[in-house]
């Protein structure tokens, strides 16, 4: 989907693309008229053989490798470059059997779920992730600055929600495929309950019906804040304890996995966004610092 018109964005036009792909800007994501577009991740195809291992959670698709490799839940190239050293969940319990906070480093957030033809052809989705958190930690400093400017100066920023989207899906199948997220009671999700719709979505066969998918959380006067990455899960609004989806926190903004039909929120906050372009833009004193989501 495209933005809506930007007019002051076409200075980049004629410059390197804001998504960072190193193109120029006017044969990447500029669409014309101040319009722009980041072109997501496309259908994957593994190239595997016809076999199913049977510890792949991507097994269905039947086209796995032969070989299991060790996965990290959330990419190391994301963690590397956000967290330093250690991952923070809040609101734990889904994870760690009742502690409300936990730390753990980065290495040991791991386990075997993938095969080596799914872990290869899905590292198009970490390597979009890192770059997009890396940039948002950018446009925090840029941010940052626009108090203390003394000139007037522009950043823009730009990504693909849907690329996010999948990118969640991913973390959430890796947890659930190890047995990483329970129900309060301590009653684990299986790997045979992820719905085939999340496993079509994270390949690019399809995209998710609402409830389910990607929402973005950002308002007016929030708290800019750097530090890393947080996460946490939504627990169903049925009454029951298990999981409704995932949340992740980045310093301007949080992100929403849902990812069950049984979660009953809508979202009808205005803060809250699903799918459509997001604009974060904010202005001072002749100054200006956007970032973009297209979907």
């Amino acid at each position: 989907m495209e933005s809506v018109s930007i007019p002051w964005t076409r200075r980049f036009c004629s410059s390197s693309c804001p998504c960072r792909s190193g193109k120029p800007a006017y044969s990447c994501c500029w669409k014309g008229n101040a319009r722009w577009e980041k072109k997501p991740a496309g259908i994957i195809t593994p190239g595997g053989n016809q076999y199913s291992h049977d510890a792949c959670y991507l097994s269905p698709s039947n086209d796995c490798g032969t070989k299991i490799t060790k996965e990290h839940f959330i990419s190391r190239n994301v963690l590397a470059r956000i967290s330093g050293s250690l991952l923070k969940f809040e609101d734990a319990a889904h994870f760690f059997g009742g502690k409300p906070s936990v730390e753990i480093g980065i290495d040991a957030f791991s386990a075997k779920v993938l095969c080596d033809v799914h872990n290869s052809a899905l590292s198009i989705l970490d390597d979009e992730a890192g770059l997009t958190f890396s940039k948002m930690e950018d446009f925090y400093l840029d941010l940052t600055r626009l108090p203390a400017a003394k000139r007037v100066s522009h950043s823009f920023y730009l990504s693909s929600g849907l690329d996010i989207e999948r990118w969640l899906i991913k973390v959430y199948c890796g947890l659930v495929a190890a047995g990483k997220i329970r129900g309060l009671n301590g009653t684990k999700v299986q790997r045979e309950t992820l719905p085939a719709c999340l496993l079509d979505a994270l390949m690019g066969r399809s995209t998710l019906a609402g409830p389910l998918g990607l929402y973005y959380h950002s308002f007016a006067g929030q708290k800019r804040k750097s530090g890393g990455l947080t996460f946490a899960t939504i627990q169903l609004t049925n009454g029951s304890d298990m999981v409704g989806g995932l949340m992740l926190s980045l310093g301007i903004m949080s992100f929403v996995l849902v990812t069950t039909e049984l979660y009953g929120r809508t979202f009808n906050d205005p803060n809250w966004y699903r799918h459509p372009t997001f604009l974060f833009n904010v202005k001072q004193s002749g100054s200006r610092a956007v970032y973009l989501l297209t979907y």
